[in-house]
């Protein structure tokens, strides 16, 4: 009777340790979710002036991202007669498609070139065919959920210092973050991981090592920071000044290149890169990250030699983070053209603060109203934000 009640007692324990491990398990996943929430659905309900209702604004948005319109056409030449951006018909999260994404901004994207024989999306014919109301304009862009800060020094012209800052849009540091470092060799495209570090309590983290571990003593590069916490992620750049003025290393839009990657199925994208130029290039290179399966990051470098363009297919995992880089040498200076899959990188500036839009630009003084307003999406696995706007005059 003695050895039963003791047995009871102990299987008793037991699964009160268990529940105790199930509980703990349960609320960690909570707070992760929460952080999430948090994160990202900052400024859901938006602000607005005038008479435009949140129903109106929530109507158009379910018209953009919850409406798949005709079947795949992000590489396709031609446009789709219906219009929709959603993945999936779920809206629980809303689940869009990078292709179509990569596809609709690729309009205004394209500041130099475009992709030979692509038909590009036009603003109002898009209107029409999603039968916005003409006293109606609107604006819808995306932006990931981490803003990452970077700056890079030279110590002693040996050791280069890298700091990264990661915040969200509303510049609240997020702790606990994991950035990966990387040094991008501009003299070959090797992308060399340096270190894998979490951010602090204040959002930030920092890695010192030694320039020649780049394989040349005063090779130039640029440190390139990837930022991912859960689904989140963010990504940000800085050129560390070794053997050339920085004026010498042209970044983002100032680098007059066009890069794109437009899906061609869910494991194969193509990137599309085009150089303006009317100097002879010495090199070219192609580098691209991507997320493995390992939640990690893989990277693959293409000689592209003197081209001034090139078109690529790379195969890349289903899901996750695809980031690529287009690095050509003139002369004594570096042109380094920065894209991502999907699309979002922002065309107009170099600083790392990605935002990328499709629409009219906001004419704030003429407006009579204006609502705003940020979904939670989810693209390729990832964690990302769409701010839809909509005003009339």
């Amino acid at each position: 009777m003695y050895f039963s009640r003791l047995k009871k007692r102990r299987r008793g324990q037991i699964r009160a340790v268990d529940f105790i491990i199930s509980l703990f398990l349960f609320l960690l996943m909570l707070t992760q979710l929460i952080l999430i929430i948090i994160n990202v659905q900052t400024d859901v309900t938006g602000s607005g002036i005038g008479n435009i209702t949140s129903e109106e604004l929530d109507i158009f948005g379910r018209q953009l991202l919850e409406q798949k319109g005709d079947p795949f056409w992000g590489y396709q030449k031609n446009l789709p007669n219906s219009f929709g951006l959603a993945d999936s018909l779920s809206t629980t999260p809303l689940t869009l498609s990078a292709a179509k994404i990569s596809r609709l901004i690729t309009g205004t994207s394209f500041l130099i070139s475009e992709p030979t024989g692509y038909e590009m999306h036009n603003y109002n014919n898009l209107k029409e065919m999603i039968k916005l109301d003409a006293r109606y304009e609107f604006q819808i862009g995306f932006f990931p959920c981490l803003k990452v800060s970077v700056t890079s020094s030279i110590i002693n012209t040996t050791a280069n210092i890298v700091e990264a800052t990661v915040t969200n849009f509303q510049n609240t540091p997020i702790p606990d973050v994991q950035l990966y470092f990387y040094s991008l060799d501009l003299t070959n495209g090797d992308a060399i991981l340096e270190e894998i570090a979490l951010t602090n309590s204040t959002g930030g983290a920092s890695k010192e090592y030694l320039i020649p571990s780049l394989g040349i003593p005063d090779s130039d590069h640029i440190s390139v920071v990837i930022a991912k916490k859960s689904a989140m992620w963010g990504i940000n750049w800085s050129y560390a000044k070794t053997g050339l003025p920085s004026s010498k290393v042209l970044a983002g839009s100032e680098s007059n290149t066009t890069i794109w990657g437009g899906g061609i199925n869910s494991s194969s994208i193509l990137i599309s890169d085009k150089i303006k130029t009317t100097n002879a290039i010495d090199n070219h290179f192609l580098t691209i990250l991507y997320e493995n399966s390992s939640s990690s990051f893989s990277n693959q470098t293409i000689n592209l030699g003197t081209s001034s363009e090139s078109n690529e297919t790379i195969s890349v995992p289903t899901n996750g983070l695809v980031f690529f880089f287009s690095i050509v040498r003139e002369d004594d200076s570096y042109k380094v053209g920065i894209g991502s899959y999907p699309a979002i990188l922002d065309q107009t500036s170099d600083t790392g603060i990605f935002y990328q839009v499709f629409g009219e630009i906001d004419p704030s003084e003429n407006v009579k109203a204006k609502l705003s307003k940020i979904y939670p999406i989810v693209v390729r696995g990832t964690l990302m934000q769409c701010q839809l706007t909509l005003w009339s005059f």
